[in-house]
């Protein structure tokens, strides 16, 4: 007897049969991203000839809904591997090649973001000199960091990618 889905039944992430988002020959793949994060995580991400595929509000046994951002051609920089990390923390990477996932990982959260994010404190000597931003991680959930020059503590949420 074959196995057939019902035109009712909504495809989920337990059936290895059914992809939500078109697959990609060589490139990278953020997947288990916030639902409410996946555009910005697709504008910070893309550059203007990417050929980006953007799947949001997908089903998640992990996270009820979730977001998936693909990038054909190109695997990320560590730059922009911290950004992300910034926005989404809890998001995973592959890399593909050949169809095929050769390298998968949870975003690294550095100890330090340097010129990553602008201080949220306006009276920062970063907002107001050409001084490089550096927002040390005090907490990963929420992600919390500390200016180390202002040394006042913020959610990663209130702070602005440079």
């Amino acid at each position: 007897m074959v196995d057939r889905l019902r035109p009712s039944d909504p495809p989920t992430s337990s059936n290895p049969r059914v992809r939500q988002v078109e697959a990609i020959l060589h490139g990278t793949v953020i997947d288990h991203i916030p639902g409410h994060m996946t555009l910005k995580v697709a504008n910070l991400l893309a550059r203007e000839n990417d050929q980006v595929s953007i799947g949001m509000n997908l089903r998640s046994a992990r996270m009820g809904r979730k977001g998936v951002v693909k990038i054909s051609g190109r695997e990320l920089d560590a730059r922009t591997l911290s950004r992300l990390a910034l926005i989404a923390p809890s998001a995973s990477v592959s890399i593909i090649r050949d169809t095929q996932v050769v390298q998968k990982f949870t975003v690294p959260m550095p100890k330090l973001f340097e010129d990553i994010a602008r201080c949220a404190n306006p009276n920062c000597v970063t907002n107001h000199e050409r001084w490089a931003s550096r927002m040390e991680v005090v907490n990963t959930d929420p992600l919390t960091v500390c200016c180390i020059y202002c040394e006042r503590t913020f959610l990663a949420t209130e702070l602005a990618l440079l």
